[in-house]
């Protein structure tokens, strides 16, 4: 199965050292996480749907910069307003 990837990646940590690509990138970095949260949540659910049911890859994106937010995670500055 070939990567589904967002328009433009997410870059996270505190010189926006790690490049989240898509959907499942987001993912397997949400599962790193040491805690949950509503944005957390909302997160998962929305990048598992983008991956099974082809559901919006904006919406998957935008749920994954809040989940960093709630949990405090640095993203570039950049990215918060994409």
């Amino acid at each position: 199965m070939q990567g589904i990837n967002w328009d433009h990646p997410v870059r996270v940590g505190p010189e926006g050292e790690r490049c989240i690509n898509g959907p499942e990138d987001a993912l397997q970095y949400l599962s790193e996480w040491p805690q949950g949260g509503w944005f957390y949540e909302r997160a998962r659910n929305r990048c598992h749907a983008a991956l099974e049911r082809g559901e919006s890859l904006g919406l998957s994106r935008k749920a994954f910069i809040g989940a960093a937010i709630e949990c405090s995670f640095p993203i570039a500055e950049d990215e918060i307003s994409s």
